[in-house]
């Protein structure tokens, strides 16, 4: 027992050593966001889209020959293995495009291809991107409530957690339903989950970066109005009858440090936010053409169902299509929670300018002055928004163009299949 406790503390020491020091002495949300790199870096591997690692010894992302080969054989034996089920599928004519879930698994295969060739294109850029944000550093210096960030995290757990356990488990009833013979972890549940994970990887990573910066802008703005309210308070006739100018001088000073740091800051956070996106909007572009078909399909079938139903009076299974519905819902509901997130962190970027636009400049100390305008610039020439190979814009307005893009294509459709089907009668 003694043995198995000194065996044991002795593991835990040698763990913590290895941890670096903003895991061990950081903020809640530092330490949060550190376990969340080490669980996105060993899915990016797992799933072989990263081809780098991180050295303890180097403490730095580098990369390496062995997750080189080893995603290579994995790319390797996902294709070989898709492609022959499609090829397999269309030669002996298995293959309906009434199956909803199968042309989107098949769909999100193509995605996961093409992630595979642009990820690994880009890795030794992505490394040098990686060793290049002090995102620890930045994280610490910086006081963010626990309830925004578990609040946050809670909902990070939502995109990347929960959307993907829903599609599973609807999956199942699916499975069920369709195939009774057959148990719930048969290799077809598998085949047709394994797809859609590994798609959404690249825009998890891309989302949670989204997350961070949020929380650190919005931290940065809350501050900021601080200063404000300092410094037009300094300026006011009362203020200035009360201090003498030294004291005023001395304070602009302080407050011209603190709008140093916190430009700085700002500018590192929204900057390396917009640039991450060069490394991911192949693959949002992508997912999204992919998820906008695959609702369009999947709702079109469900129309063809009903349609049947009622004219050719087929029978039509309520259970099954409320299980598509939920099944389809997962996909709209992931576009919507990466516009909503890169919407809010766009109202954080402008609010950081209206912010700077409330300073009363008029009484204010010359250095304080330069510091507001310089700060103000690099808010007006960072020119924050998030464009995905500049064709969309990710804000509240992607989900009305989504919605109105699948209701177009469908009413579309539709007219064509009930003109078809009169015209026959």
């Amino acid at each position: 027992m003694r043995f198995l406790r000194r065996l044991t503390r002795r593991f835990r020491s040698a763990w913590q050593r290895r941890l670096p020091s903003s895991f061990r002495r950081g903020k809640l949300h530092s330490q949060l966001v550190t376990f969340c790199v080490y669980v996105t870096v060993f899915l990016n591997i797992l799933y072989g889209v990263y081809l780098g690692r991180f050295s303890f010894r180097r403490k730095k992302f580098v990369f390496s020959k062995g997750v080189t080969i080893y995603s290579l054989c994995l790319a390797t034996c996902f294709a070989l293995f898709y492609i022959w089920n499609i090829y397999n599928e269309i030669s002996t004519g298995q293959i309906n495009l009434r199956n909803t879930i199968g042309i989107y698994c098949y769909m999100n295969v193509c995605v996961c291809l093409f992630n595979y060739v642009t990820q690994w294109v880009k890795t030794l850029e992505i490394i040098r991107f990686q060793n290049s944000v002090p995102l620890f550093k930045l994280l610490d210096s910086v006081d963010i409530s626990a309830i925004i960030v578990w609040r946050a995290f809670v909902y990070s757990l939502l995109k990347i957690v929960f959307c993907p356990l829903i599609a599973y488990i609807t999956l199942i009833l699916y499975q069920r339903r369709s195939h009774p013979e057959n148990q719930w972890t048969s290799l077809a549940t598998v085949k047709t989950m394994l797809p859609l994970i590994v798609s959404n990887q690249i825009n998890n990573c891309f989302f949670g970066g989204l997350v961070i910066a949020n929380l650190v802008i919005a931290a940065l703005n809350r501050k900021l109005h601080g200063i404000v309210k300092e410094a037009n308070m300094l300026q006011s006739p009362v203020q200035m009858n009360l201090h003498k100018p030294y004291y005023r001088m001395r304070r602009f000073c302080e407050l011209a440090d603190l709008l140093d740091e916190l430009a700085e800051k700002y500018g590192v956070t929204a900057s390396r936010s917009k640039k991450y996106l060069h490394f991911t909007d192949w693959s949002m572009v992508m997912s999204m053409l992919m998820n906008l078909l695959g609702i369009t399909t999947g709702c079109y079938n469900q129309y063809l169902a009903i349609a049947d139903h009622y004219i050719n009076e087929e029978p039509f299974d309520l259970f099954q299509a409320i299980v598509l519905l939920v099944f389809l819902a997962v996909p709209f509901l992931e576009i919507v929670m990466v516009a909503r997130i890169s919407n809010q962190t766009l109202m954080e970027t402008r609010r950081t300018g209206e912010l700077l636009q409330r300073f009363e400049l008029q009484h204010a100390d010359a250095r304080f002055k330069q510091v507001v305008n310089a700060f103000w610039l690099q808010v007006a020439t960072i020119d924050y928004k998030l464009m995905p190979l500049g064709l969309l814009e990710l804000n509240t307005s992607l989900v009305n163009k989504v919605f109105s893009s699948v209701t177009g294509s469908l009413l579309i459709l539709i007219q064509s299949d009930l003109t078809l089907r009169f015209s026959l009668k």
